[in-house]
């Protein structure tokens, strides 16, 4: 490539490059009716690890955690049984009194008839029941994948359940999936009103799993669905209830232990037996509500479940501290700041083509981080992103150094290059491919923190891989043509040869 095409690409390469970088990490004043301009790294979302403020006028906190305290029926906390005790008449307390124990050194009070069977101590069927719906409850969260989730019993008899702030489905991840019981699905004009068709009745009693085999989501032309897999049994029900549909309209309703999960409007026979329910559900509301059917089907047994009472939300502020995420942002480009300074002592101008590629890779993987709503930024992005960083690095040093030794030989700089990628392509792509399957394996199989490191370690194999190979052999190519000295822009030496040689 001449000079002047070679001026052409790399001006436009860079002013690329630096607007993308802008808009990724530089924060600055606007005018317009807007008071200040946030960059991608702002809006992309925090884990509970992690938080800070949006710059501006009109701060908001970006980061931290939700947590609420779910407690079986029968069990109320210390501070719900004394704030009771304070509002009742003189004359009412000690009945009131009367029916609760202490338990956990005040912590948490049981009801004698319902959880202790009016002795002074739990029941064992009570105990096996709170064991059940702890095992649900940490099955429903961790298929949301959040990152930071936790789900702890505590005192007991209690469970403390945090998730990442950024889920705009937390506060309805806490009321649905606190909804225990068996799964049923009535039919008629109100939920009041409604008959319950499944599971039948007035037959030998049969499992919810002989009607309804789980639930998932579907995406279609953007609209997001809840789906109902029902069995052939099921699918038979369904369609012979709502046969009449057409000219008397009712609804459909989905409940688990009484309170209502979904709901469709039926104006016509329904003779698929898989049903796909839209509402305005994003995929998050919709994976929820997915969750909660699915685990009632998969969790049904002869246990008595009664539902989980939500208490009061709390907001907290990130686990490592407000400066924490700066602190982070500091060591993660002082880092990459040490690896392009040795790539310049080593490499001389050289340096160049690894920085522009490793600034692409960067700010592709920033891109995608904001883009994909499952994951922000948190401990196990970072550590990925770093992984990642490293071995796109380590491939850039290989492929140089192979290069080098073909240059020491005595080939020409273009040959060196060709033959350098070239025998270095496999040993690059094989450990890219590998990371990429570890990656996947990894955000499939796993859950919660895991998860978020599975997938942003899965694509950046692949930009990493893209960026070592073609991105940074493309900038190689184009800052040639302005290098007098091949050898002295990448600091490749040939091999001396003396007379007795």
């Amino acid at each position: 490539m001449g000079k002047i095409k070679s001026a052409i690409c790399l001006t436009l390469v860079t002013l690329a490059i630096a607007v993308l970088c802008v808009l990724c990490f530089v924060p600055l004043p606007a005018g317009g009716g807007i008071s200040y301009f946030n960059p991608l790294i702002n809006w992309t979302e925090k884990s509970a690890g992690f938080g800070g403020y949006y710059f501006g006028e009109n701060q908001r906190y970006n980061g931290g955690s939700l947590s609420v305290m779910l407690y079986p029926e029968g069990v109320v906390s210390g501070k719900e049984y004394h704030d009771n005790v304070e509002m009742l008449p003189e004359d009412e307390r000690e009945d009131y009194a009367e029916k609760y124990v202490e338990y956990a050194g005040g912590a948490l009070y049981l009801e004698k008839e319902t959880v202790c069977d009016g002795s002074a101590a739990a029941t064992e069927a009570f105990k096996t029941s709170f064991a059940r719906r702890v095992e649900i409850l940490k099955e429903r969260f961790e298929r949301l994948h959040a990152q930071d989730l936790t789900v702890e019993t505590v005192d007991g008899y209690s469970v403390r359940v945090t998730l990442p702030a950024y889920m705009d489905t937390a506060a309805a991840a806490f009321i649905y999936n606190a909804y225990m019981g068996d799964l049923e699905v009535l039919y008629g004009s109100s939920l009041e009103s409604a008959d319950k068709i499944i599971p039948e009745e007035g037959r030998k009693e049969k499992p919810i799993g002989e009607y309804i085999k789980g639930a998932g989501t579907r995406t279609i032309d953007g609209t997001v669905y809840v789906g109902i897999y029902f069995t052939k049994a099921g699918n038979d029900i369904i369609s012979n209830t709502t046969a009449d549909a057409q000219t008397t309209a009712g609804t459909l309703f989905f409940t688990v232990g009484g309170d209502q999960v979904i709901g469709l409007s039926v104006s016509s026979r329904i003779t698929d037996s898989d049903l796909y329910i839209s509402g305005g559900y994003t995929e998050d509301a919709a994976r929820l509500i997915a969750a909660v059917v699915d685990t009632s089907v998969e969790f049904a047994s002869d246990v008595e479940l009664g539902r989980m009472e939500v208490g009061e939300i709390y907001e907290n502020r990130a686990e490592f501290g407000d400066s924490a995420l700066t602190l982070l942002y500091a060591s993660f480009g002082g880092l990459l700041a040490l690896s392009c300074v040795y790539f310049f002592v080593r490499y001389r101008r050289l340096g160049f083509a690894h920085l522009y590629g490793l600034l692409s890779f960067l700010l592709i993987m920033i891109v995608c981080i904001w883009a994909i709503p499952t994951v922000a930024i948190g401990a196990g992005t970072v550590a990925a992103l770093a992984l990642c960083c490293a071995v796109f690095c380590v491939s850039n040093a290989i492929v140089f150094d192979r290069a080098g030794k073909e240059f020491a030989l005595g080939k020409t700089i273009a040959s060196s290059v060709k033959t350098g990628y070239k025998r270095s392509f496999f040993g690059i792509f094989d450990v890219h491919v590998a990371m990429g399957i570890v990656g996947l394996l990894t955000y499939l199989i796993a859950l919660t923190e895991l998860s978020a490191f599975g997938l942003v370690l899965a694509l950046g194999a692949l930009f990493s891989c893209v960026s070592t190979l073609l991105i940074t052999r493309f900038m190689w190519y184009i800052m040639m043509p302005f290098a007098k000295s091949a050898g002295k822009f990448c600091h490749f030496k040939r091999e001396e040869v003396t007379d007795d040689e």
